[in-house]
């Protein structure tokens, strides 16, 4: 433990200069906006940083990128609130708690929230990453495609949570979301599957749905019933949207649950944030007192999924150091710039490397605090710069969409994916059909099924493998105890309502 922090205050005083500490602000910054944008992630914001780093001192070098990194995660949650267009995957959960808190006029509400439970999460994440990142790792490394084909129908257990009050829908909008998820060519056989053109060779871009199903698609809903936000008095002052004392201690443990399960998820190459804010979604509504309100601006239900998606990054980056495996895109692109800096990462690196290690840890500590302050400070601003455009609101999501759509692979054909998908988002607001499975299924759906298919491989086309192992016991026992506790909570509500209804007449 003594050796541990020792090695911390090493990194500190290696990155405490005023020109490391000028790079890590401008990375959380750049990281904020790059994070806003629609269609531009943790990928696309550490790729289009890292050639700025040629020629820099190697701590500036991985504390520019890692502060990118950080600062693009708390920067999704800003379009996500306030005009219901996620910047990427995981923001996708913030998008559907914080915006209604925005219809409501407690947007600045909404965002004081976001960004102190991501800052709670990526605090609990790094301290993980500091004192116990090789043994998590280890244990991380023993997951077989058996346990992850669980996790990702686990994750896609949770849709009957999910569902709302009709699990009817939900249902028929995950499967369609499978469906949309098997489009391209078959990474076993090779076959094309629905590909008429050779864009989709690959598939449907995730991010180009995303953008239509919730940018686009709100915007075509709130031209036809002229819906206006309510965004009460102008006011400048930090007093109006700083987090009530009632707030926070009412976001205070889903935020400490978030941080656990992003950090642990994050740990799992391959899941990620995005499969790991669902999960601690799903968990917040199947324990909340009232889970009627998830939804409709429930104050647990933002501040989970935000501290899980903070929390990821810390917990995606222990993998990265100790093994050498990348668990996201974002990392697979930090994996490139190490071996770049000549750092060779995997169980020697922080033996061999440890003080670069430590300095970026150090770097990261110091973002992560840095983003707190500024994305408090800052929400006046953005509510206020709202509130000017309010009337061109629509033009401006139309074009924050159509620039993140083309961005992804500049080309015109994801322009036209984020309109199908905007019509298809428009219709499903309309109809009432609960866009969260279809989004699950989407993400989790072609998972699952490669998974699926080495594990069968694996077995010699014997589904015993995935009783094998008591990693795999768990994960089913968890399943079944989501369908009989989702069901039983569904009868005891039933018969309340009943209750009710008879006490009335």
């Amino acid at each position: 433990m003594i050796d541990i922090l020792n090695s911390l205050g090493g990194g500190f005083a290696e990155v405490l200069t005023p020109y490391n500490l000028l790079v890590i602000f401008a990375a959380a910054m750049i990281g904020t906006v790059v994070g806003a944008l629609p269609g531009l992630g943790p990928s696309a914001g550490i790729a289009l940083m890292l050639p700025l780093t040629f020629g820099m001192p190697h701590v500036s070098g991985l504390c520019l990128l890692t502060g990118v990194y950080m600062g693009t995660m708390y920067g999704g949650r800003i379009t996500s609130i306030l005009i219901n267009t996620p910047g990427d995957a995981p923001a996708i959960i913030t998008a559907m708690e914080g915006y209604p808190m925005m219809q409501q006029g407690r947007g600045g509400l909404a965002l004081g929230i976001s960004a102190i439970s991501s800052f709670v999460g990526g605090l609990f994440g790094l301290v993980v990453l500091i004192f116990f990142a090789p043994v998590l790792a280890d244990y991380a490394i023993h997951l077989g495609a058996p346990e992850y084909f669980l996790l990702m129908a686990l994750g896609l257990s949770t849709i009957i949570l999910l569902a709302g009050g009709n699990v009817l829908k939900a249902l028929i909008v995950a499967c369609f979301g499978i469906l949309v998820g098997t489009i391209g060519a078959d990474y076993v056989s090779g076959r094309m599957r629905f590909v008429w053109t050779v864009e989709l060779i690959e598939g449907i871009d995730f991010v180009a749905i995303i953008i239509g199903l919730y940018g686009l698609g709100e915007v075509f809903y709130n031209l036809e019933e002229r819906v206006r936000l309510n965004l009460g008095k102008p006011s400048l002052r930090i007093a109006d949207f700083v987090p009530s004392g009632g707030s926070l201690r009412e976001a205070a443990p889903a935020t400490l649950r978030g941080s656990l399960m992003g950090t642990v998820i994050g740990i799992v190459p391959g899941a990620g944030a995005t499969v790991a804010t669902f999960l601690d979604y799903a968990l917040e509504k199947r324990i909340a007192r009232n889970p009627e309100e998830f939804g409709k601006g429930s104050i647990p239900g933002l501040a989970g999924p935000e501290a899980t998606n903070n929390a990821s990054v810390p917990g995606a980056l222990i993998p990265l150091i100790t093994l050498g495996i990348p668990g996201s895109g974002g990392t697979a692109i930090m994996l490139g710039a190490l071996i770049m800096f000549g750092l060779q990462p995997g169980p020697l690196m922080m033996v061999n490397s440890g003080d670069v290690m430590w300095a970026m840890i150090a770097g990261l500590v110091l973002a992560n605090v840095f983003l707190l302050a500024s994305n408090v400070l800052l929400i006046p601003v953005f509510v206020n710069l709202l509130r000017l455009v309010q009337g061109n609101l629509a033009s401006v999501v139309i074009a924050l969409c159509v620039v993140g759509a083309f961005s992804l692979s500049y080309s015109e054909f994801n322009i036209w994916i984020a309109l199908i998908f905007g019509v298809i988002g428009y219709l499903m607001r309309k109809n009432d059909y609960p866009t969260g499975p279809f989004i699950l299924a989407v993400v989790l759906g072609p998972l699952a099924e490669g998974y699926f298919r080495r594990s069968i491989m694996m077995g010699q086309g014997d589904a015993g493998i995935f009783l094998e192992r008591p990693i795999s016991v768990a994960l089913i026992a968890a399943m079944v105890l989501i369908g009989i506790g989702t069901l039983f909570a569904k009868r005891v509500m039933s018969r309340r309502r009943a209750q009710a209804d008879t006490a009335g007449q």
